[in-house]
């Protein structure tokens, strides 16, 4: 067993808008009553005013939507707008598998879409396009594009991890993963509501467990932290020959973390887009494995 590596990326004072900006976000889409948003905007703000700038991105996410979930009484504030968005893409779903399996090279192409579907995010204080996002993935070159390994790799692999973002977006992972037509998949999930994230009950509404065998991490992070998840979780991650890491919460979580990882994700800001040297707005499917011989590392 490896020693811990120093994982994940440290959050920047550029942080701390965009994470303002979801419950913003919670505050436009009228899912908190009047009276409750400026004490859960002083709440808020209070945690940013000793907020630890070595930690991670994720944490400070969880951190922060637990602190709104109190102040509203509300263990899922944006569960109306998850199931909205689970039946939206699962109204796409048809026309897309078309345009898969129409496609000169249909893993490509159903990664191209499953990064398109990452834009589905109340996260960052931003608007975003899907018809736009859909219709661009078709034809876009990805700023970083690993698929001829990631193919070489699902070919060899005995078993796969695929770790899940955010609420309808997954309906774009589920047909990525039923492209890949692996046998042995992992789909991995939330382990409780956090913002738009995925958890169990948006897995089984867009009939996930039909492709892959559908896990929860044990945490309610918008992202993985490692040692915050479940054992069994744990034990998954590190016997897993592949890891598809979805989004951007399990980049910032994982980034420096031993294993055959591909992290898969549209750049939504400049810090990460920078980290990545790309730019914002690009499509990135980049793999970062360990060292050879490498054990990954599973925190005890």
């Amino acid at each position: 067993m490896k020693s811990e590596p120093d994982v994940g990326l440290k959050i920047t004072f550029d942080c701390i808008p965009c994470a303002i900006g979801s419950l913003i976000t919670l505050f436009d889409k009228g899912l908190v009553p009047g009276e409750k948003q400026e004490p859960a905007m002083r709440a808020v703000l209070a945690y940013f005013s000793r907020i630890d700038y070595n930690q991670t991105p994720p944490q400070m996410g969880k951190d922060m939507h637990r602190i709104i979930r109190e102040v509203l009484g509300d263990p899922d504030p944006y569960h109306e707008i998850k199931m909205k968005f689970n039946n939206l893409m699962l109204s796409y779903y048809p026309d897309l598998k078309k345009i898969v399996a129409e496609a000169g090279d249909r893993l490509a192409m159903a990664l191209k879409l499953a990064i398109a579907g990452n834009i589905i995010d109340f996260g960052p204080n931003q608007p975003f396009d899907i018809d736009k996002t859909l219709n661009l993935a078709k034809s876009i070159v990805p700023a970083i594009d690993d698929t001829e390994s990631l193919r070489t790799d699902i070919s060899r692999a005995k078993t796969i991890l695929y770790l899940g973002d955010n609420a309808g977006e997954i309906v774009l992972d589920k047909l990525l993963i039923e492209t890949i037509g692996h046998p042995d998949v992992y789909f991995a999930v939330r382990g409780a509501p956090v913002i738009n994230d995925a958890t169990l009950e948006d897995a089984k509404a867009v009939g996930m467990e039909e492709v892959a065998r559908v896990i929860s991490n044990g945490d309610d992070a918008p992202g993985t932290i490692l040692k915050d998840t479940s054992a069994e979780f744990r034990e998954i991650f590190g016997r897993a020959d592949l890891t598809i890491a979805k989004g951007h919460g399990n980049y910032e979580g994982l980034k420096g973390s031993l294993g055959n990882i591909y992290f898969v994700l549209l750049a939504k800001c400049d810090y990460v887009a920078g980290r990545l040297g790309v730019r914002k707005g690009d499509f990135v499917i980049k793999h970062i494995q360990s060292p050879p011989g490498g054990e990954a590392y599973v925190p005890s």
